[in-house]
């Protein structure tokens, strides 16, 4: 997925069961007043004695009622005789259960529904004997709102039922075993209205006509999947049939394909149904393993919490990653459909294909098809510049794990907000970077050869950690588990402090290990790693790299040139998962005589590392700005840009508004240059790396430095934009999709309440997930008062989608001007937000309030979050994680505010 309480009632649900069968009819259930559980219910993972081996789910689905209902029949083997069993459903009324087994009676049961969890019970009337059985539910539940679960969407006068289950919430939707070890088999059925469509995980087998204008729609039969896997769509769908997806090499069977999307969007299919095709194939090459599906749907989903989720057979997203319109898409779009879509197909078989037992090995998921992705799109699209976003990602996973509260990639867990947590940066960037790393310490072709290995061992089943390194390290000939596991099962950043020491009698590279800190961090520096370290350098005009894997606080690389270096990149390829620290000498050498032979990863690197250096007061201010100027003119956008995050947070430092105006000069005399290069228009055969690094040129212009002629031609084109999409003539500009949300937000800023207005009628009138974000985006950044409020209010406007409510949040707390008086707002109105978007939703509101700088602030969103914090599922480590950024920004400006003062005091006006 596109991405996580106390645990005593959470994740467990044993249940007790038999063997498969049929005799008598079923007894009627009494559900009032069951007897007490015989034992605790479960604190972990469900117990081993109990296990599915098959569903039969058949459910009535009615997208326009406030209820569906269904029946479910799990044959489970049991190891043990049971008096009652534990299962997974929650806001459901079961009125029927019983259990039957093949030549003997039925057993009658009562059910014991859990609490907002799910941890139920169910009590038997007779003991039923180890073996095998069959438990049957009856049930009815409501359609969820908070986008989990089955739920309901409105979307063009129309309802519609999709769902999303993972981590933990198939069982809102029918009991179950929900806990992704059980994988088994599942038969779906489907009870829809006569004129509408179902979908499910395989192709549908036959329709049959039902009383009262519905029909019932089976499906064949799945591979074995675990609960959070499984899929249901329902609604007057439009269904796009493309062209079967060809053999390939590994594959000698065709894969009908399709796209489905809300009623009248279908035509907007076309892009990714043309596209996607490539991506799988190619997924399949690398592998080396067919598809392992019947089928494949990819569904736009108008309303939908995670950017895409990797069902099998049935992947959905949100509707802008899939519905393209190609006059209107800007690159970005473009990106973002290529790779998650690149991410999700590659779930098919990490996740899918072979799954962990427990969600303490999520990363087996999240990070390998974060890492398959770039891997992917980088054959499939090279000019996307796939490794590049790729180690951007990485280094912005390096501010999260850089907190003394970071968790570590395989954390263990503990309770239920370990689940919610998994699903962070930590997780998919530092999890997919540290698999690069050691791919390249492996070497790609092993590399890949253990991947199929390990495929190929588990398929259709489960896997762990230690399977994964064991097969890799089987292919390398090597132990690859140990040095992996020094970053699988500890947290934080390695730190390798790098000096070139050139004597008479040897040249060496002297490397130093600890963990990263910044000013004012708690964490112990105490840890160490075994690093793959590879440093490139020059020695008369020609390359040479030198490799080590670290496993000591120091170690000495011995160079076996005759000569020193000109200069050394401790970081060869930018590849390894470390910040280096290098002496003023190395660096001026790397800067005067190597910076042009550096690759783009590689000055990326030393961006991140001169950025954390800074924090960490390694590194003077005055010192840190003095590369600004080589780094604002890089050709590589990452690079380029690099500069601009520190500068926006040196605007909040100033005291005044005199002294911040001070900082936008610089700014603006910084990126001039490339403005001026770059301008509004884009040239004919550009690509689109410059049309992004346009859009970040412009965006950081007009809204950051303020420069006054960005301004200008942004609220012209803004208003161009506003009278056509009002009905008005055609924008005369053509501005570029990638400059719209630009254009819009500066003339949302520059004028009064009347294009505030008019932009709230758009977003009333238009179902259209990209205008919607665009419209939505500039009026959150109004900064007029009155208007903030309304801005505010729009959280829990239902004019709003439940996965855009907390977007005038996040924006108005952004902006210096209006944090205050939006967090005040957060305050008052926690209820009516968390009402609007569940405790799942609201879980992320700690991390609203990270952008303060001051220990005040701190201490506020401690004391408010003090009783309200259990019951956001990852709460806690979200309020540890956001108060503690909060105390480092103080700490660090602290310590720098009188120099960086001091230094844009000195520039010119």
């Amino acid at each position: 997925m596109k991405r996580a309480a106390k645990w005593s009632r959470l994740l467990s649900v044993v249940l007790l069961i038999t063997s498969c069968g049929s005799t008598p009819p079923p007894v009627p259930v009494v559900v009032a007043a069951p007897p007490p559980a015989a034992e605790p219910a479960p604190m972990g993972r469900l117990p081993t004695y109990v296990h599915p081996t098959h569903y039969a789910l058949d459910l009535r689905i009615v997208p326009d009622q406030d209820r569906f209902s269904g029946e479910v029949a799990i044959d489970i083997e049991s190891t043990e005789a049971r008096s009652f069993l534990w299962l997974h459903a929650a806001a459901m009324n079961v009125s029927h259960v019983h259990v039957s087994r093949e030549g003997a009676s039925d057993i009658a049961a009562t059910f014991e529904i859990g609490g907002t969890e799910g941890v139920s019970a169910v009590h038997l009337a007779e003991s039923l004997p180890a073996g095998r059985a069959t438990l049957h539910l009856t049930y009815d539940a409501p359609f969820d709102h908070s986008l989990k679960g089955l739920y309901r969407v409105d979307a063009g006068g129309a309802a519609y039922a999709f769902t999303q289950f993972e981590p933990i919430s198939a069982r809102l939707a029918f009991p179950c075993f929900d806990e992704p070890a059980f994988k088994t088999p599942f038969d779906i059925s489907l009870t829809v209205k006569a004129d509408q469509v179902a979908i499910s995980n395989t192709r549908a087998l036959e329709e049959s006509p039902v009383e009262g204008g519905m029909k019932r729609v089976r499906f064949a039969t799945t591979e074995k999947l675990p609960t959070y896997l499984v899929a249901f769509v329902v609604g007057p769908l439009d269904v796009v049939e493309a062209p079967a997806i060809p053999p390939t090499g590994v594959r000698t069977r065709s894969i009908p394909f399709r796209g489905v999307a809300v009623h009248g969007r279908g035509a907007e299919l076309a892009y990714a149904l043309e596209h996607t095709p490539a991506i799988l194939q190619e997924l399949e090459r690398y592998f080396g393993i067919e598809y392992p599906y019947d089928k494949l749907d990819i569904i736009a989903v108008p309303d939908f919490g995670p950017g895409a989720m990797e069902n099998a057979g049935a992947i959905t997203f949100r509707e802008t990653l899939l519905l393209i319109n190609s006059a209107e898409a800007s690159e970005d779009q473009y990106r973002g459909y290529t790779n998650v879509m690149a991410h999700e197909l590659a779930h098919q078989w990490f996740g899918d294909l072979v799954t962990m037992p427990w969600w303490d090995d999520i990363w087996l998921n999240e990070a390998f098809a974060t890492w398959m992705a770039y891997h992917a799109v980088n054959n499939t699209n090279p000019e996307y510049e796939a490794p590049l976003s790729f180690r951007d990602r990485s280094f912005g996973a390096m501010g999260s794990d850089s907190l003394a509260s970071a968790r570590q990639i395989r954390q263990p867990i503990e309770s239920s907000h370990d689940i919610r947590n998994a699903f962070d940066s930590i997780t998919y960037s530092k999890g997919g970077a540290v698999i690069a790393m050691f791919e390249r310490y492996v070497g790609e072709a092993t590399f890949q050869r253990g991947i199929h290995a390990y495929l190929e061992a588990h398929r259709f089943g489960s896997a762990t950690a230690d399977d994964f390194l064991q097969a890799i390290s089987e292919v390398a000939g090597r132990d690859i588990g140990t040095p992996f596991r020094t970053f699988l099962n500890q947290p934080g950043v390695p730190l390798v402090s790098v000096e070139l020491s050139c004597e008479p009698e040897s040249r060496r590279i002297i490397a130093r290990q600890s963990r990263y800190t910044p000013i004012g961090s708690t964490a112990s520096t105490d840890q160490s790693w075994q690093i793959p370290f590879c440093v490139r350098y020059e020695v008369n005009r020609q390359p040479h790299e030198a490799c080590a894997l670290l496993n000591h606080e120091e170690e000495h690389l011995t160079l076996p040139e005759a000569t020193c270096p000109s200069w050394i990149m401790p970081n060869a390829d930018g590849i390894g998962y470390y910040r280096v620290a290098m002496t003023s000498e190395d660096l001026r050498n790397l800067r005067e005589h190597g910076w042009a032979r550096l690759n783009p990863r590689e000055r990326m690197a030393i961006a991140d590392s001169l950025r954390a250096a800074f924090s960490a007061n390694g590194l003077a201010p005055a010192d840190l700005f003095a590369t600004y100027p080589i780094l604002a003119s890089d050709e590589t956008r990452q690079v380029a840009t690099a500069p601009m995050g520190l500068l926006d947070l040196a605007m909040e430092w100033m005291p005044d508004e005199a002294s911040r105006a001070k900082v936008q000069g610089y700014a603006r005399r910084l990126y001039t240059a490339q403005y001026n290069r770059l301008g509004w228009e884009a040239g004919r055969r550009e690509n689109g790396e410059t049309h992004l690094l346009r859009a970040s040129i412009i965006n950081f212009m007009a809204l950051t430095a303020k420069h006054p002629a960005a301004r200008r031609e942004a609220v012209r084109r803004g208003r161009a934009i506003l009278r056509q999409w009002q009905g008005g003539p055609v924008d005369p500009y053509r501005t570029s999709p990638d400059l719209v949300d630009v254009a819009l937000a500066v003339l949302v800023e520059e004028s009064d309440v009347d294009v505030w207005e008019a932009l709230y009628a758009l977003l009333t009138h238009s179902d259209d997930a990209i205008v919607r974000g665009r419209v939505l985006g500039a009026m959150a950044r109004t900064r007029i008062p009155a208007l903030s409020d309304r801005a505010l209010a729009l959280s829990l406007d239902p004019a709003l989608r439940v996965n855009e409510a907390m977007w005038p949040l996040g924006s108005q707390m952004n902006q210096l001007e209006t944090r205050g008086r939006a967090w005040a707002w957060i305050e008052q109105n926690f209820d009516a937000i968390v009402a609007r978007v569940s405790v799942t939703g609201a879980s992320s509101l700690p991390w609203y309030a990270a952008d303060f700088c001051d220990e005040e602030h701190a201490a506020r969103v401690e004391t408010f979050f003090a009783s309200r914090i259990e019951a956001l599922p990852g709460g806690p480590r979200n309020l540890r994680g956001a108060t503690e950024a909060i105390r480092l920004c103080a700490a660090r400006k602290n310590v720098h505010l009188a120099n960086t003062t001091a230094f844009f005091n000195a520039q010119r006006p």
